[in-house]
């Protein structure tokens, strides 16, 4: 281990900071140097140095706090047709021009008739005779655009199927246009051979993970929980495509009842940022009507075709791939319950989970009697296809619920939005509010009984969410903390034991079984479905225009190249290095050349293990606080800090990062002393939320690959609350 090296009274560097350096060779993220650290003169630090990092309360919002930037090796899903025209290149084939026409009426959303009027304008000032397209239909064909859906009309009425060209049952001749169903079922084989295709080489790479049961990044993602990898071994680790289904409905126009339905479907075997992007997922049948669906009128087609491509599976150049059906996931009906003051009550109490032998009898009792049997009402018409026996097949969403169910009390959204303005808040805002803004401001307005009280439900809910945080214990100390919750719920919630609170029970052993929380929740597909929903033009023929751009949307996804991202440094400062004292000593301790200024060069951004940190010296970072970072600070990785970052630089061709090092003022677990959950919460909250000095107290300097993650602040005057950003994969 390196000596301390103690630095002369007049040496350069600031008399008002202590300095550690912490030596590594970065090329090699598992082989660290010893640290040794480096003390100057300590004097008080001025108070306008805080200016710079942290942001008031009244300022407070999750652009600045949540907002983490991680950097794809895909576009996001918004950008899907979004284009960039280079004037230098030349382009001979008519198709590209086509296509980003194609891209740009896309990102404006122009209909079928505005596509048409704009080729027909700029037709018409091109030099005669020209190859561009006189129509939309011609532009669609040239770029082998095609369509992936088969429409069926339904009476709701005799549940007949007639001609797509009557706009009435010629049977019942009904005349009200709220008696017919409209179905669009995918060519769901050709969808995914095209998604898998694309994606092949993802989905290999993170097979190898998944077949040798690594958890590697430790977030307890679906391919690592029990169900999936006993479904592994029981095909002899064959090359497997699996399918979480979902099914969701949504209205399509303000002005009337119409609705639109979606049974989609996202690949398991894609890393989980991949599997959440919307261009990624299956859409297997949509149904367009002023009903609630029958489940067997509207999904017996697609079921049957998913089970014709599970017997004879996918088979994708040299690869022949078996399909699965992994599980269903969604929103949650409400049961039967103790009714008090006209609400059903969970009150809580042991649960003993149904067999599958016992699922099975229940569920055919009721298909056999037409009734309604402890919430089973008939056989499920997805008994098919599934190859996970039901009740295990069922994966709760948290996202409905506990972000739109249980946890609705307050949120945040780019400022702290107030509790009277409850209806229009998302379930992102719900998650970011519960998980880093409630318990910071909490305390000082609520009793420290029902504070400790909430703090068990918050604590338990985040331990499931993000992954491998206490080991193998995760799941077993996160469903102490919430039996505990939902026993004294009643002492301060009077008759709010509702079904969605009971649901919770059954989380941590979701955890063991299908993964933890954040690799799980619905938001992905409810992004699909609000995306293609909005979708359409007019106020007819709503479906037509749904599939139609869907259609043009997912093929200009099959065109896009991949990106690649770079980690490394970005945005290079042209301030020399000599201006940086501490970047003098360092280069004095860790080089043998005399050339500071051509050694060391300075950067504003770096991107860490496909996550993008700001420096305090990034002015367009606007109101994000991308800076404040928790990272490693010793050679075996367990010992952790928090702090600002304030330059990045490489030296010697190795990269650094300079931090502004903010210590642990106190546990956060000493606000709940006075609690009788004290001893339950301790280990938790202070795994989870720290308390930080005000001022930063030293400068770091680290290899970058020992910072970890992104943190949330909040300033609270005489301290920082901090908590770390533990999970990267929900689609935010």
């Amino acid at each position: 281990m390196k000596r301390p090296i103690e630095l002369k009274e007049e040496a350069t560097f600031p008399q008002n900071d202590n300095f550690s350096f912490c030596d590594a060779n970065p090329s090699n993220y598992d082989d660290r140097d010893k640290c040794f650290s480096i003390e100057s003169m300590s004097i008080k630090l001025h108070e306008d140095c805080i200016d710079e990092v942290i942001h008031n309360d009244d300022d407070y919002n999750d652009d600045q706090q949540i907002t983490t930037t991680e950097v794809d090796t895909y576009t996001d899903d918004e950008q899907v047709i979004s284009v960039e025209l280079d004037d230098d290149d030349e382009h001979d084939d008519d198709g590209y021009y086509c296509e980003a026409f194609v891209r740009a009426a896309r990102q404006a959303n122009l209909s079928k008739l505005g596509t048409n009027n704009f080729l027909s304008l700029i037709k018409s000032v091109l030099p005669v005779p020209n190859n561009l397209p006189v129509a939309e239909e011609e532009l669609l064909t040239l770029l082998n655009v095609i369509n992936l859906f088969t429409k069926r009309t339904i009476c709701l009425l005799c549940k007949e199927e007639f001609d797509n060209r009557e706009k009435f049952c010629p049977l019942c001749c009904s005349t009200d246009k709220r008696s017919i169903a409209f179905i669009y079922d995918s060519n769901v084989e050709l969808i995914l051979k095209q998604i898998v295709n694309r994606l092949s080489f993802d989905i290999d790479e993170y097979k190898q993970y998944i077949n040798n049961n690594d958890d590697h990044e430790q977030t307890k993602d679906i391919p690592f929980g029990n169900v999936y990898q006993n479904l592994l071994k029981k095909n002899d680790y064959r090359n497997l495509i699996s399918l979480l289904l979902h099914v969701d409905g949504i209205g399509i126009t303000s002005s009337t009842k119409l609705k639109m339905w979606m049974f989609s479907g996202s690949v398991v075997e894609l890393p989980p940022k991949l599997r959440s992007q919307r261009s990624n997922m299956v859409i297997i049948s949509i149904w367009i009507a002023y009903v609630h669906p029958p489940p067997k009128l509207w999904l017996s087609h697609c079921i049957d075709n998913l089970d014709a491509i599970k017997i004879k599976g996918i088979r994708i150049s040299d690869k022949y791939y078996k399909l699965l059906i992994f599980g269903i996931t969604g929103d949650c009906p409400a049961l039967k319950g103790q009714h008090m003051e006209r609400k059903m009550q969970f009150h809580y109490e042991l649960i003993h989970l149904r067999s599958v032998e016992a699922y099975s009898k229940l569920s055919n009792k009721s298909e056999k009697t037409n009734s309604d049997i402890y919430g089973h009402r008939g056989e499920s018409i997805l008994i098919k296809i599934l190859d996970v026996e039901l009740p295990h097949a069922i994966v709760l969403d948290y996202l409905h619920i506990s972000l739109l169910g249980h946890d609705q009390q307050s949120t945040l959204s780019k400022k702290l939005r107030s509790f009277d303005n409850f209806a229009f808040v998302k379930a992102t805002e719900i998650r970011n509010m519960l998980f880093y803004g409630l318990l910071p401001h909490f305390n000082s307005i609520m009793h420290i009984e029902q504070y400790s009280h909430f703090t068990l439900y918050v604590c338990a809910l985040r331990l499931l969410h993000s992954g491998h945080i206490f080991g193998d214990k995760t799941s077993t100390i996160a469903h102490q903390l919430f039996i505990e919750f939902y026993k004294d719920h009643e002492l301060f919630y009077a008759h709010l034991q509702h079904f969605k609170l009971h649901l919770h029970i059954h989380l941590s052993s979701l955890y063991d079984t299908h993964g933890s929380l954040c690799n799980l929740g619905c938001f992905g597909q409810e992004s699909l479905i609000g995306f293609v929903s909005a979708n359409h033009h007019g106020t007819q023929y709503h479906g037509d225009s749904i599939v139609h751009f869907y259609n043009i949307d997912f093929a200009i996804q099959n065109k896009k190249e991949k990106e690649s991202i770079v980690n490394g440094p970005y945005d290079l400062l042209s301030v020399p290095a000599n201006n940086y004292h501490y970047l003098k000593e360092f280069h004095t301790l860790t080089c043998t050349c005399n050339d500071l200024d051509l050694c060391c060069k300075i950067y504003r951004r770096f991107i860490v293990k496909n996550k993008m940190f700001h420096s305090l010296i990034y002015n367009k970072r606007g109101n994000s606080v991308n800076y404040f970072v928790q990272y490693i600070f010793d050679d075996n990785g367990k010992k952790y800090r928090f702090g600002i970052i304030d330059i990045f630089f490489t030296c010697d061709e190795k990269s650094y990062a300079v931090l502004k090092h903010h210590p642990v003022k106190c546990l956060f677990s000493e606000t709940f002393k006075m609690s009788s959950y004290y001893y339950l919460l301790k280990k938790t909250v202070d795994k989870l939320y720290f308390v930080l000095e005000y001022f930063y107290s030293q400068f770091d300097i680290i290899p970058v690959c020992q910072i970890l993650n992104h943190c949330i602040v909040v300033d609270k005057n005489d301290y920082l609350f901090v908590t770390n950003v533990l999970s990267y994969n929900e689609h935010d």
